[in-house]
């Protein structure tokens, strides 16, 4: 072989790692990180269907740890679109934690509109309606953040309100901790987000 053939054996050698590099990009999950010290985290998940006028809302409630606290499931009747099923899962979800005193709380929920009502009413003339409804509950919750969570990082509470829709469930609920059947789900967002967490 001469320098030449060495030349652009080694120049396809360099491509190949090249194509190899760009496909083996990692795909960074995003995961459920946990609420600073001394807050909670209240994740609000909602599915609606829209044949039959039907949406099911829950909210899970963690603590610093990551350890759910609370967890609780509704059904919505005569909703006539997604925004309304969010607005209603709001609204109900700042009357549970404002009843449970939860007064430092961070609430994330899968809407970029509604969290942009609350903290840029300007900006969002046309929904005085819900702004004022939201910040009528916000103001007997003593400390809160609120901001959009994407429904990857948002998976428990999500599953719970599609459990009102996909099986029938129209009992309203509270109960302390995670429910049985999601607690493998819980646990193992607890344990990745502990990773990152000072103690």
């Amino acid at each position: 072989m001469d320098e030449a053939e060495f030349w652009l054996m080694a120049q396809k050698n360099d491509e190949m790692k090249e194509k190899e590099e760009h496909e083996a990009v990692v795909v960074v999950k995003k995961s459920w990180s946990v609420p600073p010290r001394g807050w909670m985290k209240g994740n609000i998940g909602v599915d609606w269907n829209k044949a039959q006028a039907k949406s099911g809302a829950a909210w899970v409630v963690r603590d610093e740890r990551g350890k759910v606290r609370f967890h609780s499931r509704r059904a919505f009747f005569n909703i006539r679109s997604l925004e309304e099923a969010k607005f209603q899962a709001l609204i109900w979800s700042l009357e549970s934690f404002h009843f449970h005193h939860l007064n430092r709380i961070i609430i994330a929920i899968d809407d970029s509109t509604l969290s942009n009502v609350v903290l840029r009413p300007r900006a969002w003339p046309n929904f005085k309606y819900q702004h004022a409804e939201i910040m009528k509950r916000l103001e007997k919750i003593e400390w809160w953040r609120i901001l959009r969570e994407d429904r990857s990082t948002n998976r428990g509470s999500f599953i719970i309100a599609q459990s009102v829709l996909k099986g029938g469930y129209k009992q309203s609920y509270v109960a302390m901790g995670a429910p049985f059947w999601l607690r493998e789900l819980f646990e193992n967002e607890e344990r990745l987000s502990s990773v990152g967490v000072e103690t």
